[in-house]
């Protein structure tokens, strides 16, 4: 497994951990709650597991970068040049 994509997961418990606790002060939460988010963070990393031997190492980093990273359209054509001919940081003369 991708060293990132067990920190992402590690963060992931942490912090689902830390709003149920601090939601824990507020008002009452079961038990039951604490123990849906282990189970779910243990198929979580029993997936990755998995994905990670069908995908490209990085799989999450990856998917997460695509998804909320990246542009969903690429400008594809010639890079934009001044037209008044003055020198600039980009224009070589």
């Amino acid at each position: 497994m991708n060293l990132q994509d067990l920190g992402i997961l590690v963060g992931l418990f942490i912090g689902s951990v830390l709003l149920l606790g601090f939601l824990g002060m507020a008002v009452k939460i079961p038990r039951l709650v604490y123990l849906i988010v282990i189970v779910m963070e243990i198929g979580l990393i029993l997936g990755l597991r998995y994905l990670t031997r069908t995908q490209a190492p990085g799989f999450l980093m990856g998917w997460l970068s695509y998804t909320f990273i990246q542009p969903r359209r690429l400008a594809v054509g010639p890079l934009p040049t001044p037209t008044d001919g003055k020198k600039t940081k980009n224009n070589r003369v």
